[in-house]
């Protein structure tokens, strides 16, 4: 071979070894380039798996590596959102109590919050004599600390002296609120017709079971006028029964 030809393949073999040279550079940058995307991903995950992992060790008390990122991301999510959805409920409920104390609306009138008896502020005593129709009046007071509203039908059971028991009916009137400061007082009615023959179907009274509206809890009131009711359980318009609160 002669000294050129050698020549020019030694060009060709730099040339070769330039280019493969080059090539292999190429292949090693492309190569970090993906570990370093790689690289913050892995270490965001550890970060990530070390916060969450503590969150969900306090919200499940479970520290288990593997499943703490998910896990405590999920409790830590759900768990933001309840409280926030709990928060909002307690604000609502919080403005709802203000409102009422400012006056807004009042509770109902509980049987805890209130005193009854009988009369009202206009007098007048049943005539258990007459055999006409006879009102008695019963006075309900606030003696609760806030206002309270009061609407509606009171319960009225009549006890009789023999045992005998008599559920007064509704009148067909219509029921009107009316708000309760505390030591303020509403008045209901009960029109009673009496018995005067012996050989009615009667009822002594003893005792009145006075149930405010809408309660459960009852009054227990001694019957102080004396006489008997007539028992008319069953008839279509009975002459005995209980008004609405706050309407004569």
């Amino acid at each position: 071979m002669s000294h050129r030809s050698m020549l020019r393949h030694g060009r060709k073999a730099a040339v070769a070894t330039v280019i493969a040279a080059a090539a292999l550079s190429l292949t090693a940058c492309q190569s970090g380039t993906s570990d370093a995307a790689g690289a913050p991903s892995a270490a965001a995950s550890a970060e990530s798996g070390s916060g969450s992992g503590s969150g969900s060790s306090a919200a499940q008390g479970s520290g288990t590596p593997a499943a703490g990122p998910k896990a405590g991301q999920g409790s830590s999510s759900n768990g933001s959102g309840a409280a926030a959805r709990n928060g909002s409920k307690a604000s609502n409920a919080s403005n709802a109590s203000n409102a009422s104390n400012k006056g807004g609306s009042a509770a109902r009138c509980t049987t805890a919050t209130l005193q009854a008896g009988w009369g009202s502020s206009g007098g007048g005593v049943p005539d258990m004599h007459s055999d006409a129709q006879q009102t008695a009046a019963v006075w309900l007071k606030n003696i609760g600390g806030r206002s309270c509203t009061v609407s509606g039908f009171p319960g009225v059971q009549i006890k009789g002296t023999d045992g005998g028991r008599l559920d007064l009916p509704r009148s067909s009137k219509n029921p009107v609120p009316v708000v309760l400061k505390p030591g303020g007082t509403t008045t209901f009615t009960i029109r009673l017709l009496p018995s005067v023959r012996s050989e009615d179907k009667k009822v002594e009274p003893a005792m009145v079971l006075i149930t405010p509206p809408n309660e459960k809890q009852h009054f227990q009131l001694k019957w102080p006028y004396g006489g008997a009711i007539l028992d008319q359980s069953g008839a279509t318009h009975p002459g005995t029964f209980v008004n609405p609160v706050n309407v004569p």
